[in-house]
Parts: structure tokens; C-alpha cells; sequence
């Protein structure tokens, strides 16, 4: 197995805030970032390919024939198969006839040589069917989180996936966990990896799509992530910058994800809520 070092170019598919966040990690430990935005031209996407040490992808909008097409010339990871396996449909919505205790998410790593970490159960609160609210730790025992990392290792050597992604679990009043959607790249409930764990989802990426060793993955501090929603008018980013443990991050316009931490995952989401209120005052 070929360990891509400092200083190789990475490739990158797609666009979007994670393949940013990704960038940034990348960067930030010497390699070299080239973007190819258009994935759908295959002919292009081989050429890309061709230029650089390996490609990878951190978000869901690139089909799988772009990946195919790319791995005639450079080593992708993740491959085409798990991407073609999320689009034959493998966890591709959530089950709304189960009646959920909790929605849990569990971030994963899986490196070429079969190494697998995983980042404490991520809780998640739901608006309107999306991502509202992420915190970890889950309040789950660890027996529940181990079963819950032990199916997404199985799903990860299933998909042969190389890099990170995530299993988003049911978790029923019967305390069966069911299976409701894989991503297999970077998740959303991971970006409070960046505040909260000795090595965020990003750089875990890097490293595992470059043959490096896998980082810990211990939590520092309990943390939540809020997506920002903003109101009518402009946000109040001073009030919601006030409270302690607050992060922001945004993408592009008002897009973008609060994190805090704090003593518990509980007080972090409460921080954290209180901050992408402070966002919808009209002013």
C-alpha cells in the first residue's frame, strides 16, 4: 500500500462546503488541493485524474461513473462501489414507519489497510426532516455505542469504503438499531469533530485516503452543532458570537453550522440553540 506524503497533490471532486472544510485540512498539512468541478465530463475527469496522487470526495453530488472514470488513472477513495451502492438505494431515506426513540449518527474512519476508528455516537435533533441539532455524546451506554460501530465497520467493509463517512441509525423504543442512511464521505454531524475531537472528520479523511495512520478520535470536550437558518433581516451575529464555547463557521452568504462546547453534550446543544435564535431577530 502506497502512502501519499506531504507535499502530493490531492484531488478532489465536486464542490460545496465539506470539499472547503476538506481543503482547509489538507493545506493545513502540506499537500496540494486541485478541484474538478466538472465531474459529469468524463473525458476531463480522466485527464484530472492523470495530474494528481489520489483522488478523493467529500460530498454526495458525484455520481459513480465519475469515479469509475477517474480510477483508470489515480487511485480514488472512496470508490465507485460505495457510491454505487448509496445509488442503488442502501439506506437512502429515512423509515418514517418506525417509531423513533432517537436518531443517532455514528462517524467512522476506515483506512486501505482495513483499520476502522469511530467517533462517539452523535444524537441528532430533526426540523422539517433535516439536520438540525447535532450532540455528542449521544445519551446512550456504551454497549449501545459499541453495537452501533460495530454495524457501520460491517457496513464500511461491505462498500469497501476508504475514507470517512457516516451510519445514521434509528434507535427504536425496543433498543433495536435500524439502519435509516449511509454517507459515504464526510457527514454534517461530524463537523463538531473540529471543535470536539483530538482529529476532526476532515483531516481522519486525508489521513485515510492517504495511507497515513488513522487519528484518535477521542473527544476533548462534549460539543453540539446548530445549523444556521437565519431570519429575514440581518442576523445578530454579535449576540449569537456572545456565548461561551461558540464557534462559526460559514460557507458561502448565511450558510453555514454553529458548534460549542461544554461540560456536557447537553449544555453545548442548549448553547448552540440559543445561538441560531439570536440569528432569526428581524432587526
Amino acid at each position: 500500500m502506497k502512502t501519499i506524503l506531504p507535499g502530493a497533490a490531492i484531488g478532489l471532486l465536486g464542490a460545496g462546503a465539506n470539499n472547503r472544510m476538506f481543503a482547509f485540512a489538507a493545506e493545513r498539512m502540506g499537500y496540494r488541493v486541485h478541484v474538478h468541478e466538472s465531474y459529469e465530463d468524463l473525458a476531463s475527469v480522466r485527464a484530472f485524474a492523470a495530474g494528481v496522487d489520489v483522488i478523493t470526495v467529500a460530498s454526495g453530488d458525484v455520481p459513480a461513473i465519475s469515479l469509475q472514470a477517474a480510477a483508470g488513472s489515480c487511485t480514488v477513495r472512496p470508490g465507485a462501489k460505495a457510491f454505487e451502492a448509496i445509488e442503488s438505494g442502501i439506506g437512502a431515506r429515512r423509515d418514517t414507519s418506525v417509531s423513533p426513540l432517537a436518531d443517532l449518527a455514528v462517524v467512522a474512519a476506515r483506512g486501505a489497510d482495513g483499520a476502522f476508528v469511530y467517533y462517539a455516537p452523535i444524537a441528532i435533533d430533526r426540523a422539517e426532516g433535516a439536520l438540525d441539532i447535532a450532540r455528542s455524546p449521544a445519551p446512550i451506554d456504551s454497549r449501545m455505542a459499541k453495537r452501533a460501530a460495530g454495524l457501520a465497520r460491517d457496513i464500511f467493509e461491505d462498500l469497501d469504503l476508504i475514507g470517512v463517512g457516516c451510519v445514521e441509525f434509528t434507535l427504536t423504543h425496543e433498543y433495536q438499531l435500524v439502519v435509516n442512511e449511509v454517507t459515504p464521505h464526510p457527514h454534517p454531524a461530524g463537523h463538531l469533530t473540529i471543535e470536539s475531537s483530538v482529529t476532526d472528520q476532515f483531516e481522519q479523511q486525508l489521513r485515510a485516503v492517504c495511507g497515513l495512520p488513522l487519528g484518535s478520535t477521542d473527544m476533548l470536550r462534549p460539543a453540539a452543532m446548530g445549523v444556521v437558518r437565519p431570519g429575514e433581516g440581518e442576523p445578530d451575529w454579535a449576540a449569537a458570537l456572545a456565548l461561551p464555547g461558540v464557534k462559526l463557521h460559514l460557507y458561502d452568504g448565511h450558510r453555514g453550522h454553529f458548534t460549542a462546547t461544554a461540560t456536557s453534550a447537553t449544555l453545548a446543544k442548549q448553547i448552540v440553540r440559543t445561538a441560531c435564535n439570536a440569528l432569526r431577530i428581524t432587526l
